[in-house]
C-alpha cells in the first residue's frame, strides 16, 4: 500500500535562509518495514537530496533519532504500518531541541559540549584496584550504561526548551554512571559542580526524558539519584536542595505542602518579595493558600511517625 510521508525540510544550499518548508513523498509500503527503510527508498528512488542520519539499522548507534508523529524515536527501531493504525498518517520532522543543518539532520555539537561537562570518565580513587565491585554495584549504574547518545531525551526535555544553558537529560544520565560507581574518587565533586545554575536540579520533572527513551535508560532516576547523592554529601546550598528540605519540612509539620512558606525558605526574604505578583495572581485564581491559616491535616501524627521511621532506618544504616 502507498503512505504519504510528509517530511520537514531544510535546505540551506538553495535558499538565502533555512525557512522549513514540509514535503510529500508517496511511498510504497509493506509489512515489517521500518521509517528508516522508508527513508532510504525515498533517498534511492525520489529524492537523492533528502538529507538524514544512520548507520548500524540496529538500534545501537543512535544515529537516526528524528521526531516521527510529534514523539523523538529511532527511525531504525519504528515501523511504518504500527504508525499509520495509530496516526494515520506519517509526519517526520528533525529532533526538537536542536538546531536544524539540513532536512532531519540536526547539529550535534551542543549535545556532546553538554556531556563534556561531566568529565565523561572514571577518575579512580586511590587504590580503586583493589575495590571489590559486587553486582549489585554494577546494577546501581546499569541502565545508564545502556545509553546510546541518541538524543531523543534532550529533544523532549520541556527545561532544555526554555534554558539551552541546562545540562540536559543525557548528560545527567552519564553523569550518575561515574557518581555512582564505586570506584569513582572524585564524587563529590561532580555533585557540586552538577549542582550549580542550569544543572541537575533544573530538572522539572515532566518524565519525558524516561517516556522517549529508546534503551530504557530511565534519565529521570538517574537524575533523583545524583540530587539524594549530593543532599547526602551536604551540598544544599542552592535553590533546588532548599526547595527539597522545605518540602520535607512543610509535609512533616502540617501533612501538607505549604506553598508561602516553602517560597521563603527556598529563596529567601528578599528574593521572596520579588514574587509577590506572582503570587497575587495565584491568589487571584484560588492556588494561593492563605499562610496565616494553614491548618495541619487529620491525623498528623501518623505522618511524623513515617519521618521518625525513615529517620531510625537512616541511622541503623
Amino acid at each position: 500500500m502507498k503512505i504519504k510521508f510528509r517530511i520537514k525540510r531544510c535546505d540551506p544550499m538553495s535558499r538565502e535562509t533555512c525557512e522549513p518548508f514540509v514535503q510529500g513523498y508517496d511511498v510504497e509500503v509493506t509489512e515489517g518495514m521500518t521509517i528508516l527503510d522508508a527513508l532510504l527508498k525515498i533517498a534511492d528512488e525520489q529524492d537523492p537530496s533528502l538529507s538524514f542520519r544512520k548507520s548500524c539499522r540496529s538500534a545501537i548507534c543512535g544515529s537516526c533519532a528524528m521526531t516521527i508523529n510529534g514523539f523523538s524515536r529511532l527511525a531504525c527501531a519504528t515501523q511504518v504500518m504500527p504508525e499509520v493504525k495509530k496516526f494515520g498518517e506519517m509526519e517526520i520532522e528533525p529532533l526538537p531541541n536542536h538546531t536544524v543543518l539540513k532536512d532531519l539532520v540536526v547539529d550535534m555539537n551542543p549535545f556532546w559540549e553538554k556531556l563534556e561537562k561531566i568529565t565523561p570518565y572514571l577518575t579512580p580513587k586511590e587504590g580503586a584496584e583493589k575495590v571489590c565491585v559486587l553486582p549489585e554495584d554494577l546494577e546501581a549504574i546499569g541502565k545508564s550504561q545502556q545509553c546510546i547518545m541518541c538524543g531523543c531525551c534532550n529533544g523532549e526535555c520541556n527545561a532544555l526548551e526554555i534554558d539551552k544553558r541546562y545540562i540536559a537529560p543525557a548528560a545527567l544520565a552519564k553523569a550518575w554512571r561515574f557518581v555512582g560507581d564505586v570506584r569513582e574518587g572524585n564524587a563529590r565533586r561532580r555533585l557540586d559542580k552538577l549542582s550549580d545554575e542550569h544543572g541537575m536540579w533544573d530538572c522539572v520533572r515532566c518524565v519525558h526524558c524516561t517516556q522517549y527513551c529508546p534503551k530504557g535508560v530511565a534519565p529521570l532516576k538517574a537524575i533523583e539519584l545524583l540530587r539524594s547523592a549530593a543532599m547526602k554529601e551536604g551540598i544544599t546550598d542552592n535553590h533546588g536542595a532548599k526547595h527539597a528540605v522545605a518540602m520535607a519540612e512543610s509535609v512533616k509539620r502540617v501533612g501538607r505542602l505549604d506553598e508561602a512558606a516553602m517560597t521563603f525558605k527556598t529563596l529567601g526574604f528578599l528574593k521572596s518579595l520579588g514574587m509577590i505578583p506572582f503570587g497575587l495572581k495565584m491568589e487571584l485564581h484560588g492556588k494561593m493558600p492563605l499562610p496565616l491559616v494553614f491548618a495541619q491535616i487529620n491525623d498528623i501524627a501518623e505522618v511524623r511517625a513515617i519521618y521518625e521511621a525513615c529517620e531510625r532506618k537512616k541511622g541503623k544504616g
